[in-house]
């Protein structure tokens, strides 16, 4: 659904919290080798459909992976506090569809080889 990947980058470029200027990009399903850190990646971890009588909808599991390789949690934490201000409860601006909400479901940070892993899952309702 190349809608909603555009929709998420869209909410990232107009953000005016400074997430943008924290991180060196956001990349659909991974970054290229040897990119800067910190940076997010995300993909769509599922999709189902759903609908009432007369409308369709789309019910959306998001997984955002926020990476930093700095020696302290500070960096990844900040990032993570402005990243919540853009997408906690956003709204998408997904060509075609209405988003209903966005919601925060979990999220776990962790470190593995020298590299933090901010791990957040959201689940979005879209309706055509």
């Amino acid at each position: 659904m190349q809608v909603l990947f555009t929709g998420v980058y869209k909410k990232f470029n107009d953000d005016i919290t400074g997430l943008k200027t924290s991180v060196t990009g956001l990349y659909l399903d991974r970054a290229l080798q040897g990119t800067a850190y910190p940076y997010i990646v995300y993909h769509k971890i599922s999709g189902r459909p759903d609908w009432t009588f007369t409308e369709d909808m789309e019910n959306i599991l998001l997984q955002f992976n926020i990476f930093d390789d700095h020696s302290s949690s500070t960096t990844v934490n900040d990032i993570f506090k402005k990243f919540k201000a853009v997408y906690d409860w956003c709204s998408l601006d997904i060509v075609g569809w209405n988003s209903i909400y966005m919601k925060r479901e979990l999220d776990n940070l962790n470190r593995s080889n020298d590299i933090w892993n901010y791990f957040v899952q959201y689940r979005l309702e879209i309706q055509k």
